[in-house]
């Protein structure tokens, strides 16, 4: 009797192990893939139906405009607010400059001369404003240039005041203009061009 033997043949479980595992995560994908929402679809609509007519109206128009409501920006109120006032008030304010030297003080009454003040007339631009009270072009050109993004110089209005402060030497030093409750001031460096306060 011969009986002959079968090998055995040899099984690589690591690779089987991974076949398995790359066949569940295919089936796994599909299934992520398409969501059935067709069930929960359904379910809602029967739920809708359940209720009567006219409570399912008022819900059509009601869910709407919730949602438009909620979307809307709340508007925000400050109590601390104050009302403005038209008056003015004296404020001690020091006026001289960096390019006054601190041995060239002068007394009050100087100084006071020193500024001129104008009122702005209907269509009056600020290079006309410049030009009626013999000041530099090249000062408002280096206004223009800091005059921030609130533009308080491009866009001054009828009986607007425009206050001008100059230096010994008759150049411009210091450019004061009101706006409503609010002062904004541009003042020369020492280095020849210009600052703002705000």
């Amino acid at each position: 009797m011969n009986r002959r033997h079968r090998k055995k043949q040899k099984v690589d479980h690591v690779q089987v192990l991974k076949d398995k595992m790359q066949a569940l995560d295919i089936a796994r994908l599909k299934k992520l893939d398409k969501p059935d929402f067709s069930a929960l679809k359904l379910k809602w609509q029967q739920q809708w139906m359940r209720l009567p007519r006219l409570h399912r109206r008022l819900l059509s128009i009601l869910i709407p405009l919730v949602v438009i409501l909620l979307l809307l920006p709340s508007p925000q109120t400050d109590s601390l607010q104050a009302t403005p006032t038209q008056q003015r008030v004296a404020v001690s304010v020091n006026t001289h400059s960096l390019s006054e030297q601190p041995g060239n003080i002068e007394t009050e009454e100087v100084v006071e001369t020193n500024w001129r003040e104008y009122t702005v007339k209907k269509g009056d631009t600020l290079a006309q404003v410049f030009r009626k009270n013999q000041l530099s072009m090249a000062d408002l050109n280096a206004l223009a240039r800091i005059e921030g993004s609130d533009k308080p110089l491009s866009r001054i209005t009828q009986g607007q005041l425009i206050r001008f402060k100059f230096s010994p030497e008759g150049q411009l030093d210091i450019l004061q203009i009101e706006r409503g409750d609010q002062s904004i001031m541009f003042f020369r460096l020492s280095d020849g061009g210009f600052g703002r306060n705000k």
